[in-house]
Parts: C-alpha cells; sequence; structure tokens
C-alpha cells in the first residue's frame, strides 16, 4: 500500500513539474514561436484548473482509485504525443488544455486517494510522506530534463519517456484494486455499506 502510494506520488509530481517547467522551452525547440510556447504553457494551467474540479465530479459516481488510474492512463498517452502537435496551432493548443487538466487532476486525485486508503489514525502520516516523496520528484523533473537536454536528447523522445514513467503510476494503482480500503470503494457503495448500520 505504501509503495504504491509513495511510487504514484513520485512519478506523477515528477511528470506535473516536467511539463509545467519544460513545456515554454521544448515547445519552442519544436518549431513553435516563443509566445505560442508560452500560450500553450497558460493552456495547461488553464486544464489544470478544470481538471481539479472535474475530478472531484467523476468521484462522486466511481472509486478514487478507478478514476486516478484513467487519469494517470490518459495524461501518460497525451504526454507521449503531445509534443508532436507542435506543428498544428489549434490541435497544440487542445492537447495542451488535455494534458493540463489530466495532470493537475492527478495530483487532486493523489491528495484524495492517500488519506482514503489509510485507517484514521494513521492518515496524516500517511499524507505526509506521500507528499514528502512526490516533491522529490518535482525537484529532480526538471534537473533530470535539462541533464537530457543537454546530452542531446530530443523534445519528442523526451515527452514520450515522461509518458512511459507516468505509466508505472497507473500500473501501481491498479495492483491495489483488491485492497478493501475507502479508495477501492465508490460513493454508491459507501452508502449501501452504511444502511444496515442505520437501520440497526
Amino acid at each position: 500500500m505504501t509503495i504504491v502510494i509513495w511510487v504514484s506520488f513520485f512519478v506523477v509530481m515528477f511528470g506535473y513539474y516536467f511539463v509545467n517547467s519544460w513545456t515554454p522551452t521544448l515547445m519552442h525547440d519544436s518549431g513553435l514561436t516563443e509566445s505560442l510556447a508560452m500560450f500553450v504553457t497558460v493552456m495547461l494551467t488553464l486544464g489544470g484548473a478544470i481538471g481539479c474540479v472535474v475530478f472531484g465530479l467523476f468521484t462522486a459516481r466511481w472509486s478514487t482509485r478507478q478514476t486516478l488510474t484513467w487519469f494517470t492512463l490518459l495524461v501518460s498517452t497525451l504526454m507521449a504525443v503531445f509534443v508532436f502537435t507542435a506543428n498544428w496551432m489549434a490541435l497544440v493548443l487542445v492537447v495542451g488544455i488535455l494534458v493540463g487538466f489530466f495532470a493537475n487532476g492527478c495530483i487532486a486525485g493523489l491528495y484524495t486517494l492517500t488519506p482514503q486508503s489509510y485507517p484514521t489514525r494513521l492518515r496524516s502520516t500517511g499524507v505526509g510522506w506521500g507528499l514528502g516523496v512526490g516533491r522529490l520528484g518535482a525537484i529532480i523533473a526538471p534537473t533530470v530534463t535539462g541533464v537530457l537536454t543537454d546530452a542531446g536528447w530530443t523534445p519528442q523522445t523526451i515527452y514520450m519517456g515522461v509518458g512511459l514513467i507516468i505509466l508505472i503510476a497507473t500500473a501501481a494503482l491498479l495492483s491495489m484494486r483488491r485492497l478493501d480500503v475507502e479508495a477501492n470503494r465508490s460513493p454508491r457503495e459507501d452508502l449501501q455499506a452504511a444502511e444496515p448500520q442505520r437501520a440497526s
């Protein structure tokens, strides 16, 4: 359980801080003008604000873990194709919004999933450790990207690599699907479980 959460925090925050820190530079290197590359970054932020809200709406129907699993899978895919859309202005803006949407939604999802995965007495400790490990990913991501860029990696290769890294979170979340924790239950299942207790 703890390893799953730590791994998910690390790779999701790695991807999130990579895309927010390096998108202007890498998109400019891929052929966008500096002003358009910055505008794409603004679209990431806009999509992120929407993604947090929509993630919450989704978890009103599906479990947090299930929703977060889909978000990590989709942001991984979008990250891998994002830089290839640089030649089409409308498309790169739309994909930019979607990358921000799902990346930020993943962050919101981890903040929700972590306390739902621990018993009450361990929740604050579990969240604290998860955030700490996630911060390591956030710190490492910009540095690693700079090293790879200096080593001659293309923007396309870097984005695809980060997309593959985020898939690790998808696999980690799938591995906890059979655990009996709140994060694996939908609100409907929690209500059904609570009904017999109310009746008694």
